[in-house]
């Protein structure tokens, strides 16, 4: 099967359209979101400024603070480590080399102290241990602690970002901040970055005994650590700037699977599986690229350590045998010497590697923050109008607005809805009848004119409270896993089962749950599987009375079921028109006949407005789309076709 460019083009956009719960059809789209998925430049979203590299490592430590006892603990239990650490190079050379065994003269030697130096190293060794246990397990809980807070700070940032960020992003780049990014910063959090503070006191606490040993062979050690700190510097935003593509290509693999998955049905109804099969190994391999260039410059880096390494330890021995031989430096200080050089070289070694996880953990750090630092929605402001109860009067005061600049799908609207009517909008596809359900719950903002609810500028009701008053049923229900009492439930969490069983019965939907052998406990599974598209609608619609809303709006909510389904919601709708106020967005105009009122947009505004008997009369743009959706319905054959010639 082959398949052209345009005809992929429309496919990739329905796959994108389907997980933001839009609907494409294929002629025209209300939302630029029904184009290629384009990644948000969250830069452009900041409220605060750029979050700077060299800020978001001190950020990510601000995490840390309310869990001070936590750090303080870790603290102690690493320098006390350390120090135990350290004695141990003091014990082998100055008191084994040097006292016990005479400083490699046997004659002097003294074994009645070799137990006590056993004794003396074991008690170290143990006390070493016991601080590592505590390094080890308070790192951990300080680490989970802290991540749990960043973690749950960038799902709420991006649950709160404004609705255009998700039209023209792709849900697995987001998922990839939440998940991919938090776990890169876990991994250093809950282990390299005591590491790091570990290593830093044994750097600083052997140069100083190393210095204490012997100056002189001391300075011979120091260049390598200055050039140690240059190298470090050298490698360390190339790493990073290249860690930053890593978490990149991530984000949009995880992105494609995300986007596949959740549109399997149609990825498997055009065979497009070896297509999604290429496309996924094409960005592993870009992934994978990525991740070799950073293996390159790390092996470099580790190369030239090592080799920094090296040069001091050939450069001590060539500088301090002489002198041993000649008996101005002693066996047991050299054998000492050593024993900090190896403490320091490789707690060294160890921080180059950890700095290296430090710096892909800054570029997972960097992305969390724009995610964080993205304007958001305010639900709640000060000042802000929270009305104690909305009749529903609703009015689009000369109303323009347009998803991409110069091109407006609704121009100077104006429209006003009464109290507790039903009010049914149609039109072609692509004319703003989405819109208006988009711009009257502030998903976006008209471009001109204003919107009024009870007289009230919607711009200037809390976002919370706007959103309180409206009850939205999609054309595509939204259920989450989980029983059919919390699906409903999810919007009043303290309803109680009687609140739950009224609003089931209000949607039509009680009978059949409570025919399911575990009633409202029924598991749905995901996105509602277990139940047909009519049920999960009926679930959906009797969540939005839970809320009790003053205003219900149905986009093209009965687009996609069965005519049984389809008449059970019409007879709930019937019920509840009389104390609400209705707007339902019609596809199949079946739905929309028993409407108070018919508003008919075409060209970006009103063209007809009236009745269904009313619009059908005068014959014009409401009648073609009635007749042309009777046209499609299927007539009864006559008795003639029925009897065979």
């Amino acid at each position: 099967m082959t398949m052209g460019g345009g005809t992929w083009v429309k496919i990739r956009r329905a796959l994108n359209a389907e997980n933001l719960g839009l609907r494409w059809d294929g002629t025209s789209s209300e939302i630029a979101s029904a184009e290629e998925p384009v990644e948000v430049d969250f830069s452009q979203l900041r409220a605060r400024g750029k979050a700077r590299t060299q800020q978001t490592l001190w950020r990510l430590m601000s995490y840390v603070r309310p869990h001070w006892p936590y750090a303080v603990g870790v603290t102690a239990a690493i320098v006390s480590g350390a120090a135990l650490e350290l004695v141990q190079p003091w014990i082998l050379g100055f008191i084994l080399i040097g006292d016990v065994l005479g400083g490699g003269n046997l004659s002097r030697a003294n074994l009645g102290l070799l137990p006590w130096v056993v004794l003396l190293l074991g008690v170290t060794f143990g006390f070493k241990q016991v601080s590592s246990f505590f390094k080890g397990y308070l790192s951990e809980v300080l680490g989970q602690k802290t991540v749990h807070r960043l973690r749950s700070e960038v799902y709420q940032s991006i649950e709160h970002l404004p609705l255009h960020v998700f039209d023209k992003s792709r849900s697995g780049e987001l998922v990839s901040r939440v998940v991919s990014d938090v776990n890169e910063v876990e991994k250093v959090m809950t282990e390299d970055v005591a590491n790091v503070v570990a290593n830093g006191v044994m750097i600083v606490g052997s140069i100083g005994l190393l210095f204490l040993v012997n100056p002189g062979l001391a300075l011979i050690v120091a260049p390598v650590g200055v050039l140690l700190v240059v190298v470090v510097n050298l490698f360390k935003r190339t790493i990073k700037r290249f860690s930053a593509k890593i978490h990149e290509a991530v984000a949009d693999l995880t992105a494609k699977a995300f986007e596949v998955f959740s549109g399997i049905r149609i990825v498997k109804s055009f065979l497009l599986e070896h297509h999604e099969a290429d496309e996924f190994r094409d960005r592993s391999l870009r992934m994978g690229r990525a991740k070799v260039r950073v293996a390159r410059l790390s092996a470099v880096y580790s190369s030239s350590v090592d080799l920094l390494t090296f040069a001091a330890l050939i450069g001590v021995i060539w500088y301090a045998a002489p002198s041993v031989v000649a008996g101005t430096i002693k066996l047991g200080a050299l054998v000492a010497f050593f024993g900090l050089m190896d403490k320091m070289f490789k707690p060294l070694v160890q921080l180059s590697k950890d700095s290296l996880k430090v710096q892909k953990a800054i570029a997972a750090g960097d992305r969390i923050f724009e995610a964080i630092d993205a304007e958001q929605e305010a639900l709640y402001v000060p000042g802000g109008l929270v009305p104690t109860a909305i009749a529903g009067r609703i009015e689009f005061d000369r109303v323009s607005f347009g998803y991409r600049p110069g091109r407006n799908v609704l121009e100077d609207l104006s429209l006003v809805i009464e109290p507790g009517e039903t009010v049914a909008v149609v039109g072609p596809s692509g004319v703003g009848k989405s819109t208006i359900v988009s711009l009257l719950l502030r998903f976006y903002e008209p471009t001109s004119g204003r919107i009024l609810i009870d007289g009230y500028p919607i711009d200037r009701i809390n976002l919370g409270a706007l959103r309180r008053s409206i009850g939205l049923v999609m054309q595509e229900p939204v259920l989450f896993s989980g029983s059919i009492r919390d699906n409903i439930k999810g919007v009043k969490l303290r309803a109680s089962d009687d609140d739950v069983v009224r609003a089931s019965q209000a949607a039509n939907a009680h009978e059949f749950v409570a025919r399911l052998p575990r009633g409202y406990d029924t598991q749905i599974g995901e996105r509602g599987v277990s139940l047909s598209v009519g049920q999960r609608q009926r679930i959906a619609i009797a969540r939005a009375l839970l809320k009790e809303p003053s205003i219900l709006i149905l986009d093209e909510a009965t687009s996609n079921i069965d005519s049984e389904s389809e008449s059970l919601i019409q007879d709930a709708l019937r019920r509840l028109g009389r104390r609400r106020t209705m707007i339902i967005i019609g596809h199949r105009l079946s739905s929309i006949m028993d409407a108070d009122r018919i508003v008919v947009l075409e060209g970006g505004g009103i063209v007809e407005m009236g009745t269904h008997d009313a619009l059908i009369e005068k014959g014009g743009t409401y009648t073609r789309l009635y007749e042309a959706q009777i046209d499609r319905v299927p007539r009864e054959p006559t008795h003639d076709e029925l009897v065979e010639p």
